[in-house]
């Protein structure tokens, strides 16, 4: 924020320092051409002196703006509301300060680099971004999650998974050798106890990711070689068989380890097995098959990704409404008793704070975590809670309206209130999820969603959630 607001400045100085420059030049222009005025155009000067005309000038002149600076006035204040009005007034004072050789030589870096490129570098920064450039960082941001869960697993289980053979690969998929859990030909587990306490742990880091997990798959592969004097297609349908018959007993021994009920129910809702026999081989350099490398059990996790494609679409037809629909016509949606700022697609600033246009509106009844928060997990580790939870309410929202209703102003001028997706109660919904808290201390509208999650160990309640109120006052 501070190099925006050096960049800024600096730019706004520039412009103002060559309207300024520039009308000292223009100044020295007249003052040549005078002589060359008719009885007429002098007379007219003159008059200017006694009806007022002068001391406007005057007065213009001492602010360092010129009657022929008009839309230098327009674009002042158009590019002013990128900065408080107390900081664009310092600014002006301090470029009307400068001194002459100064404001010369800043007024010939404005003449290099002309004021429409400036101008036009300021207007795309007033522009919505484009659809394709949404889509890329949307895009981005979901990499960026999975690499960090990603990285979170192989923190929690990567170096017991090496110690057996296995491995982590870079989308998150947990491989083990078959010695790890099966003898050869038999779907028995050797070793429960190692499955048990590799599967808890590994379900209990991808619930708590807060990342929309799909599915997670738990697969038998295995060699072509099949028993004595079996043909391929004998070989292949007898290493199905087997391969599904572990898969299943490896998904039974996971869902054993899980005691906590809520966690029980997520994987449930997205677990399974398959066995895929010898149609996913592992292949030497030279091509030939790797027998041993074949016969594996695979731990493997999918992405919603048709969450991300809608919410592509929704920012492609947010962007065609907004080329095709003139101002007016968005305007016009509003009710009669509706004011500008209340409605439209908002831009989230953390998890309990949203802005409609120009107003900053404040989630009543609740209080999320900071966007710098961390919040530790019980088994260890942390989280960037305050960046989930601002990622979260960006998710839940994505390209569509808001309605919000002011319930009064805090200290900061923000607007208080309760917003809505269609008539979803955002705050509601954030504390629901487990990703605020009931901000009691002002309300107890949500106190009964507050402990239904934290009674579930839901969201950030699956750790130890941290009073965003004390984590402020600890800064």
């Amino acid at each position: 924020m501070a190099e925006a607001f050096i960049l800024l400045s600096f730019i706004l100085l520039l412009l103002f320092t060559w309207w300024q420059a520039d009308t000292e030049k223009r100044s020295l222009r007249l003052a040549d051409s005078v002589g060359e005025m008719s009885e007429d155009q002098k007379v007219e000067i003159i008059s200017g002196l006694t009806d007022g005309t002068f001391e406007i000038a005057r007065a213009l002149r001492a602010a360092g703006i010129g009657l022929q600076d008009q839309q230098a006035i327009e674009d002042t204040e158009k590019y002013s509301r990128f900065m408080r009005e107390e900081d664009m007034q310092r600014l002006m004072n301090g470029a009307v300060e400068l001194p002459p050789g100064t404001l010369l030589k800043l007024g010939e870096v404005v003449e290099i680099t002309p004021e429409t490129r400036l101008r036009v570098a300021l207007d795309k920064l007033l522009q919505p971004e484009e659809p394709a450039i949404t889509a890329s960082r949307r895009l981005a941001e979901a990499a960026a999650a999975e690499e960090g869960l990603v990285d979170l697993l192989d923190r929690e289980l990567g170096e017991r998974i090496r110690a057996e053979g296995g491995d982590i690969l870079a989308d998150g998929t947990i491989i083990l050798p078959q010695k790890v859990l099966f003898e050869a030909g038999s779907d028995k587990i050797t070793n429960p106890d190692f499955l048990r306490e590799f599967c808890a742990p590994w379900v209990r880091t991808l619930r708590t990711s807060f990342l929309d997990i799909s599915d997670l798959k738990i697969e038998g592969h295995a060699s072509s070689e099949g028993r004595l004097n079996q043909t391929p297609q004998q070989a292949y349908l007898y290493n199905l068989d087997l391969s599904q018959r572990r898969a299943q007993n490896a998904l039974q021994v996971c869902l054993s380890s899980l005691t906590d009920p809520s966690v029980m129910n997520w994987a449930r809702g997205r677990l399974s097995a398959t066995g895929y026999s010898s149609a996913r081989l592992i292949e030497n350099e030279d091509g030939s098959e790797n027998r041993e490398a074949s016969r594996r059990v695979e731990f493997s996790m999918a992405m919603n990704r048709e969450k991300l494609l809608d919410e592509i679409r929704g920012d492609l037809a947010s962007a065609e409404s907004r080329v095709s629909l003139p101002k007016p016509a968005l305007l016009a949606n509003l009710g009669p008793d509706e004011e500008l700022g209340t409605r439209g697609i908002p831009r989230v600033v953390d998890g309990d704070t949203l802005v409609i246009g120009d107003r900053r509106w404040r989630l009543s009844g609740i209080d999320a975590p900071e966007k710098d928060q961390s919040c530790p997990m019980l088994g260890g580790g942390v989280i960037a809670c305050g960046k989930i939870a601002s990622k979260a309410l960006t998710d839940l929202i994505g390209s569509r309206d808001v309605r919000c209703e002011e319930i009064e102003k805090d200290r900061y001028g923000r607007s208080v209130g309760v917003c809505y997706l269609s008539d979803v109660d955002l705050g509601r919904e954030m504390v629901r999820r487990g990703l605020a808290r009931a901000y009691l201390k002002y309300s107890t509208a949500y106190a009964a969603e507050e402990e239904a999650a934290k009674t579930e160990k839901i969201g950030f309640w699956a750790g130890e959630f941290q009073d965003p109120a004390e984590y402020r006052h600890s800064r």
